[in-house]
């Protein structure tokens, strides 16, 4: 692969990544202001090698199923230091349950929660808010406080989800980035 076909690839790559946080901007973004100095010293963060990716998208797409929203990139900032993964993939990768697509994930994961719930033997009432013949006439907002009693299959079913896209996800990336290996003196990019 010639040269100027590599460079294009980083300049792509660049571009995509411009809305991400970097070492030297993360001091900007709401949350991640409290831990700049600390995600500045770790360098590991920052490094798009094979090794810091593949957790971070393990790990990433697993945390974005979870019913945790609010805490998502607290969360994950915090498995980025322990498992010394990539910052802004693992970041990244908590967009994928925003306002638009947070309804049908957290549905899903209510639904495949009960159904291992019931595989397993657990009897779980479901919950009268989430059923389809639910009055809604007859709502008020106390009734918001039964929401809880969603949480526990949520958060099973958030699990199976995430553990199979993080699964997926991590294979994927192995298949592509043999695929587009970029040689340049015999050794890898992406290594």
């Amino acid at each position: 692969m010639d040269r100027n076909t590599r460079y294009n690839r980083i300049r792509r790559l660049k571009r995509w990544m411009r809305p991400l946080p970097r070492r030297s901007n993360i001091h900007k973004y709401p949350v991640l202001k409290w831990f700049s100095k600390t995600a500045y010293e770790r360098s590991y963060l920052w490094s798009f090698r094979g090794k810091m990716i593949i957790p971070a998208l393990f790990w990433g797409v697993w945390v974005a199923m979870l019913p945790i929203v609010g805490i998502q990139m607290i969360v994950v900032f915090f498995v980025a230091l322990l498992l010394r993964t990539n910052l802004p993939v693992i970041i990244a990768l908590q967009w994928i349950s925003n306002p638009f697509t947070m309804g049908p994930i957290y549905y899903a994961d209510y639904q495949i929660g009960l159904i291992f719930f019931k595989l397993v033997g657990i009897e779980y009432k479901s919950n009268v808010l989430l059923s389809p013949h639910f009055n809604w006439n007859d709502f008020s907002f106390s009734d918001l406080i039964n929401l809880l009693d969603a949480f526990p299959p949520m958060l099973m079913g958030g699990s199976i989800i995430g553990i199979s896209l993080g699964v997926a996800s991590v294979f994927l990336y192995k298949v592509l980035s043999r695929t587009y290996k970029i040689k340049d003196d015999g050794s890898n990019f992406y290594k």
